[in-house]
């Protein structure tokens, strides 16, 4: 099992860099984009926004929403208890 972690605050559309609204604008309504909330995902080749409404929430102590990528990997999302701040995992496995 692969794991890769990251920490990110939770932000509006508006809180957003310029790239990232610009990438989100390709896929989403202006509406739609301004409805939801965003953790930004840093990887090898940049940043990504993740909308937090793609995430699928979960009840138990361990992640509060999982966003399967394929059978085999999944992003897995944790809230502090202020929600301001997420972890977000890769798993692969």
């Amino acid at each position: 099992m692969t794991r890769n972690y990251n920490r990110s605050y939770i932000f509006n559309f508006n809180e957003l860099p310029d790239n990232l609204q610009a990438e989100i604008l390709e896929d989403r309504e202006l509406s739609e984009a301004h409805s939801t909330s965003y953790v930004i995902l840093k990887e090898d080749n940049g940043k990504t926004a993740l909308p937090l409404d793609m995430f699928m929430r979960t009840d138990n102590n361990f992640t509060h929403g999982i966003y399967g990528l394929s059978y085999f990997s999944c992003y897995c999302v944790t809230f502090d208890r202020t929600n301001t701040e997420a972890v977000i995992s890769y798993k692969y496995f």
